[in-house]
């Protein structure tokens, strides 16, 4: 008896019952294929992490209903590669229309000049996107918390404003509650580094008593350098007040770098060594070889409850508080003290840890085809209504004036009551950093000292400072070329037809902007030439 097809050719036949089973679905019950909405917008960012992305999806979400011919698509990054991934799509000319981006982002200094598109002109107008709400009618700068300050100070083009801000944070040292109060016998939080060291003491007491691993702090490399760059920010708050010949409560860069050229300012003056101090004691409570570890390995070891404490920014908050199996409380930093026996004399007073600035910046990406339409989106985005569906689904505090702090996030600011100068003299600048990371076994490894650190610092910080100059001389310098080709333009322009006060003001902007970027690449090139002729440092 001869057998049927279907028995003779089994896997032929379940292939043709799944392609016309597939066939079926497409056409009679899955969405289009194509879409049917015109303009495509792409948002790319690296706050991967619980919450941001959530956040967004959710403003997307809004958007979109209120745009039906628009689609917003989020592009997340890690970390680690996002500034490969910057360098790689900009280049090749496939970047989003809006990305993230940061100053402090080593080797991307000439981004904004060459790639971003700035938006003051819009911001200096209202928000059409706050209308009927507490911000109408407000110029669309003035509804930032603080008027887009960091933005004003990072600016590549002086009086140019590059980005959007969506939020506003702090650092916290973030604590698991049940373990606080098993070590120390209480829930009350160490205040002072004094009581923060005892608390070290009992943490690695009971380490040693059960046997069970236990450190004081999560380690690893970005967590490390986050509270170092912190700390010895506030510990040399009283010598960067003393650079600050402008008057003007704080300090670039760039101002820190000239002094130390100058000889303002060594390695081995007391401040920094008790500073270094500082730093040996808080990397000698994280594991072993936590510089070869990531962040996502700090955060692992304190949700798993082998230490006590991780210090990290409130960008970290949700992520800790949705997967901690405990109760996770965000804690100010202890301050040093005068009465403290390490760095006492040194302390000018309490020092920041939140000035409440806003960050998580958005720019415009220059040669993105939808410019209006990216624009709007980001109006959407950092309005009344937008800010408060991204505070309510990442759980981060919004950057926006009059939009309401839910009360489970208000410990992630802080009053304005500490000094912050905005100086950090370790790393004031990318080759800088560079020297103290690739040195840094020289304070914390097992025969580091304050002593040998300060000596390679010394050793290696002229020729580091001398290259971080020059990165920002070259910036200011991209910033000056095009412009001139822009006023001129303008004017010309301007003396053919009957131009508004729009343009004039736009007209004033770049030239003012012209001249001072001029004038700092001139400022720098005179001070890197004073230190040439006074010879090695």
């Amino acid at each position: 008896m001869s057998q049927g097809p279907i028995r003779r050719y089994p896997g032929w036949a379940l292939l043709a019952a799944a392609f016309l089973g597939s066939v079926f679905w497409v056409f009679t019950r899955s969405v289009p294929l194509g879409d049917d909405r015109p303009v495509t917008l792409r948002i790319a960012h690296w706050q991967i992490e619980q919450g941001p992305p959530e956040g967004i999806d959710a403003v997307i979400k809004r958007y979109e209903e209120l745009n039906p011919r628009v689609r917003v698509k989020q592009v997340r990054i890690p970390a680690t590669v996002y500034r490969q991934w910057l360098r790689a799509n900009f280049s090749g000319g496939i970047a989003p229309d809006i990305v993230e981006y940061g100053a402090w982002l080593d080797g991307l200094a000439d981004f904004p000049a060459r790639y971003f598109e700035p938006m003051t002109t819009e911001l200096m107008e209202p928000n059409p996107h706050n209308a009927g709400t507490p911000l109408a009618g407000r110029p669309w700068i003035k509804t930032f918390v603080d008027e887009l300050l960091e933005q004003r100070l990072n600016s590549p083009e002086p009086g140019q404003y590059y980005a959007v801000n969506l939020t506003r944070g702090s650092v916290r040292l973030f604590c698991n509650r049940e373990l606080l109060r098993e070590i120390a016998g209480t829930e009350v939080p160490p205040r002072t580094l004094i009581e923060l060291r005892q608390v070290f003491a009992r943490t690695t007491e009971r380490a040693r008593r059960t046997g069970q691993p236990l450190h004081a702090l999560a380690g690893s490399r970005d967590n490390a350098m986050w509270l170092m760059e912190y700390y010895m920010g506030g510990l040399m708050i009283r010598r960067a007040r003393s650079l600050d010949l402008e008057g003007v409560h704080g300090v670039y860069p760039r101002h820190i770098q000239r002094a130390y050229l100058e000889g303002s300012w060594h390695f081995a003056d007391p401040e920094l060594q008790a500073g270094l101090a500082v730093l040996q004691d808080f990397a000698r409570q994280m594991r072993p070889g936590f510089l070869q570890l990531g962040r996502d390995e700090a955060v692992r070891e304190f949700l798993s409850g082998e230490a006590l404490f991780i210090f990290a920014g409130t960008w970290d908050a949700t992520t800790l508080r949705r997967s901690a199996p405990f109760t996770v409380a965000a804690l100010r930093l202890p301050q040093a003290t005068r009465d403290d026996p390490v760095v006492g004399s040194q302390v000018m007073g309490p020092f920041s840890d939140g000035d409440n600035s806003t960050s998580f910046g958005f720019y415009l990406n220059r040669r993105g085809p939808n410019r209006a339409t990216a624009v709007d989106f980001l109006r959407f985005l950092t309005s009344y209504e937008g800010s408060r569906i991204f505070s309510a689904n990442s759980g981060w505090v919004s950057g926006i004036a009059e939009v309401p702090v839910p009360p489970e996030l208000a410990a992630h600011l802080s009053p304005g009551d500490g000094y912050s100068y905005g100086a950090n003299f370790i790393f004031a600048g990318p080759h800088l950093r560079m020297a103290f990371e690739r040195n840094l076994h020289q304070l914390v490894g097992p025969q580091g000292t304050v002593e040998s650190m300060a000596s390679v610092l010394e050793a290696e910080a002229p020729a580091a400072v001398r290259a971080d100059l020059r990165i920002e001389q070259r910036t200011a310098n991209v910033v000056v070329l095009p412009q001139d080709a822009r006023i001129a333009a303008l004017g010309h322009w301007m003396a053919t037809t009957e131009a508004g006060v729009a343009a004039r003001l736009r007209l004033e902007r770049l030239e003012a902007a012209q001249t001072q970027s001029e004038a700092r690449a001139l400022m720098i090139g005179r001070w890197l030439q004073a230190a040439e002729a006074a010879g090695p440092k």
